[in-house]
């Protein structure tokens, strides 16, 4: 069995937390956390829950999404100074209450003489006597309290004298005036997003269940349970068993498992009609009012969806306008298999009505779908044959399985063969598609548009397989060829303008990847193919992410998942580009929480697509990087090397992970590793500039800065378009630290000079971040006779902390504190290997895992331990971290 436990740490970390600290019995009825049982630490949520100026605290989220372990963990380490109260009819509640406060309050007599007072007042005696501050914990506040009570109770909180604050469990919004709390900023909520697992700790989930699944299978079982903590479990609880798990990651007994859960605990409450309703619209992967209206014969889908929501359902309103709702993927399974097993008249009903309200909305793909379920097959190749240009372009992340499990007849016609083939390219599966694909080759219809509808998709399929010279070759000849605008030929030049684009941007030439991508979305947009236009700006944004033109980067991907949203496509596999583009953005500008939760979001949305999961892996091993999580960076790579080692990935993505790793290695002050990753790849392609920083970077820790000023002179000397300004950033401040090292102040001026310029037009900050005292120093000393750029230079001066700082805006961060000036001095210089050790220190890391990471004894830290605590005069690992920051040795 697996359970979840929140545990105090800096990071969280998953095993048996054999050596957590002591907790508090607790009050009577708090579930006691597991002791012996595996546990999944969620420090995060912790802090959340700590938020000192909340006087109300709601944890409002279906059921399953961890909420009452999460209190009962957080009030166990509350040491006396919260009271819980769950279960039980509503009308004995303040009797409840009033005793679990007793229980922890000392009540004087005079209080206590008030005992035959109505509940309400009693309570109100009793808090005045509270020790500041209690938390009265109410756990399924939506069973066991009425409306009228809980606004009692909250009105009673907010108007008491002492520091009484009010947590909340519930399933849907509980009857509240939620907004004036929120106005005087005495309100925390957490939700679905929040109690969520992130792919990290799925990972962790299965780890305890001594399950190795590969990464992709981990984040494609997250991605289809959104997060859903009791999902997961099932699952996990499902293939505990399986001799191939990551084969079948939602077989029958998981899916079982968890349809005898949601019926339970989220079907069964509700009314049968609303049951009825729910299982029609489980064909949809997005429903609006409309939509359910038309699906259903009501009138009054509006308030039935909004109502739903608010119930805690497993339905959410979609944050994009045009008031789109969804069905929780499992939830929507679960009553789509139980609706084919009723009634399979009711399905084909279902997808007819569907398709009909979808081929006057759109977007054409979903009508395809639809008609193709209902065996509507001269219907589904006629839509095929209309829309086409909009439909063969890349994939979504379907949360439905295959519907169409068979041909048509043994002799189906070739129109309706692509149509089947399209459907397959649109769900992500291209193994199938190829196979219809040439099933339809065998017995082609004569003429256009036939023949490019098949072009298309040998182009498509090619694209999301990644065979980016077949890809290009295959562009090339179209583009190539004349064709007249309005003809079926000519329809295929924006969907080669796309393909083209995509695959120079996975091999590393932006540049021109630009230029192919701004003429597919010229075209998509003149010829209203809205998937084109979506996927062509969703590369556009990261082929501007990967120049380092980060304002652009931005703007674009917002463009592009706004309009995906608008239009209905917002689960395009290719729109996790743009969410890869903003996490870039966010990075650079050191805002890591906003890059971290991108690069998440582009990780649930890939459809298994290798290079945006190598991608996103790599983006979150740099964070876990800035961040001090040097053992989750290490186990990141390690398993994105694993995975990639049979794959036939690009020459740019390989070096990508080859020079993540060398930025470990350097992190961890191994220059000698980081060194060895440079020399690991045996291709002659021209290196990029990121390449120069991380040599460059390397030679200064090597005490080589002449090299260094070599090796990143050319990003600097001769800027070409084609190169990352962000690197040449980089470039920059390693030049100018370089300088400074050999003393010419010249090349010092200079190279500060190209980083803030950077700076000041891009808002780059992380480069300055990382820097850390050396490039502080550099600016305090030599900004001020750069008068072009005063207020970049005066905004990274004011950081705190140039380790830890995080910029508050993209132009100008704004930080508190001055650098600490030293306070203390070394009894003895610090060896190499004792400096390396200290970096470590900095985070949680075990000695055991230290060793781990720099191939050395435990024994052989230990020493080291003790002859960095000696020589900094410190008794304890954080003493010793702060000494060494005042001394300006981290």
């Amino acid at each position: 069995m697996t359970i979840i436990e929140e545990a105090p740490t800096d990071e969280w970390r998953s095993g048996p937390m054999s050596n957590s600290p002591a907790l508090d019995p607790g009050p009577a009825g708090v579930p006691a956390p597991g002791k012996q049982l595996f546990h999944v630490a969620r420090p995060h949520l912790l802090s959340l829950l700590d938020t000192r100026h909340a006087r109300l605290t709601v944890v409002s989220a279906p059921a399953g999404w961890g909420k009452t372990t999460l209190l009962a963990s957080w009030t166990h380490r509350q040491r006396g100074r919260a009271v819980w109260v769950a279960g039980g009819s509503g009308a004995g509640f303040w009797h409840r209450l009033t005793t679990a406060v007793a229980t922890r309050t000392p009540i004087p007599p005079e209080a206590a003489a008030t005992a035959d007072r109505d509940g309400p007042a009693r309570l109100a005696g009793m808090l005045r006597y509270a020790p500041a501050p209690l938390a009265i914990v109410v756990d399924d506040c939506n069973d066991v309290a009425g409306p009228d009570v809980l606004a009692d109770l909250a009105q009673m909180v907010r108007t008491s004298a002492g520091q009484v604050r009010l947590v909340l469990a519930c399933r849907g919004i509980p009857a509240l005036p939620l907004h004036r709390w929120q106005m005087d900023r005495q309100l925390v909520t957490l939700g679905e997003d929040e109690l969520a697992f992130s792919v990290d700790e799925a990972a962790g989930l299965f780890a305890g269940q001594q399950m190795a699944l590969p990464r992709p299978a981990v984040a494609d079982l997250h991605a289809r349970m959104e997060g859903w903590v009791t999902g997961l479990r099932l699952a996990a609880t499902a293939l505990a068993h399986h001799a191939e798990p990551a084969q079948a990651p939602l077989e029958t007994g998981a899916i079982d498992l968890i349809a005898d859960y949601l019926g339970a605990e989220v079907l069964a409450p509700l009314d049968p009609q609303v049951r009825r309703m729910l299982m029609e619209a489980s064909v949809a992967e997005r429903l609006t009012a409309g939509l359910l209206n038309t699906l259903t014969d009501r009138v009054d889908g509006a308030a039935v969806l909004a109502d739903l929501q608010r119930q805690g359902a497993f339905i959410r309103r979609s944050p994009t306008p045009g008031d789109w709702y969804r069905l929780h993927p499992m939830l929507s399974r679960v009553l789509y298999r139980e609706l084919t097993r009723q009634d399979h008249d009711r399905v084909g009903r279902a997808h007819r009505r569907a398709a009909d309200w979808h081929l006057i909305q759109g977007p054409p793909v979903e009508a395809l779908r639809h008609l193709l379920a209902a065996r509507e097959w001269e219907r589904a190749a006629d839509v095929l044959h209309r829309h086409w240009p909009d439909i063969l372009v890349g994939s979504r992340r379907l949360d439905v399985g295959p519907i169409v499990t068979s041909m048509p007849g043994p002799d189906a016609p070739a129109h309706v063969v692509l149509a089947m083939a399209a459907e397959r390219l649109d769900a992500g599966d291209t193994a199938s598609a190829r196979h219809l694909l040439h099933l339809a080759e065998t017995d082609p219809d004569e003429g256009e548009p036939a023949a490019s509808i098949m072009t298309a998709l040998r182009l498509a399929t090619a694209r999301l397989d990644g065979h980016l010279h077949r890809v290009c070759s295959t562009a090339a000849e179209i583009l190539a060829g004349p064709a007249p605008e309005s003809s079926a030929a000519g329809m295929l030049r924006p969907l080669a303008l796309l393909s083209l684009g995509a695959a120079k941007l996975h091999l590393g030439q932006s540049t021109e990847a630009r230029r192919y991508l701004g003429e597919a979305q010229t075209l998509a947009r003149r010829r209203d193919l809205d998937h084109v236009q979506i996927s062509a700006t969703s590369y556009l944004a990261a082929s501007y992410a990967a120049l380092g033109h980060l304002h652009d980067a931005v703007r674009t991907a917002r463009e592009a998942l706004e309009l995906g949203s608008r239009l209905g496509l917002g689960q395009l596999t290719d729109l996790s580009w743009s969410r890869l583009a903003l996490a870039e953005a966010h990075f650079q500008w050191d805002r890591l929480d906003d890059a971290w939760c991108c690069a998440d979001a582009a990780l649930d949305s890939s459809g298994g697509d290798r290079l945006i999961q190598l991608t996103g892996t790599i983006l979150q091993t740099r964070i876990r990087v800035a961040t001090g999580r040097l053992t989750e960076a290490h186990d990141a790579l390690r398993a994105a090397y694993h995975e990639s080692g049979t794959a036939d990935l690009p020459a740019p993505a390989r070096r990508a992970l080859t020079l993540a790793e060398a930025e470990l290695r350097l992190a961890c002050g191994d220059p000698a590793a980081a060194r060895q990753c440079l020399t690991s790849w045996s291709d002659t392609e021209p290196s990029p500039a990121q390449t120069a920083v991380v040599e460059g970077s390397v030679l200064l820790a090597e005490g080589r800065p002449a090299e260094a000023s070599t090796v990143v002179a050319p990003c600097l000397t001769r800027p070409d378009a084609g190169n990352s300004v962000t690197f040449r950033a980089w470039s920059g401040l390693v030049a100018a630290l370089a300088g400074k090292a050999t003393g010419h102040r010249d090349q010092v001026m200079h190279g500060l000079g190209v980083a803030l310029k950077v700076a000041d037009e891009e808002g780059h900050r992380r480069c300055f971040t990382a820097g850390g005292h050396a490039v502080l120093a550099l600016i305090e000393s030599v900004a001020p006779a750069m008068s072009a750029y005063p207020p970049v230079a005066a905004a990274l001066t004011s950081a705190t902390d140039p380790l830890v700082a995080e910029a508050s805006d993209p132009h100008l961060p704004v930080h508190q504190n001055a650098w600490p000036t030293p306070t203390s001095t070394l009894v003895e210089p610090l060896t190499k290997r004792e400096r390396t050790i200290l970096r470590y220190l900095q985070g949680t890391l075990s000695h055991a895992e230290i060793a781990a990471l720099l191939y050395i004894s435990v024994n052989t830290v230990k020493t080291h331990v003790k002859n960095i605590y000696r020589k900094l005069g410190a008794d304890r690992r954080k003493e010793a971290v702060r000494l060494a920051r005042d001394l300006r040795l981290l």
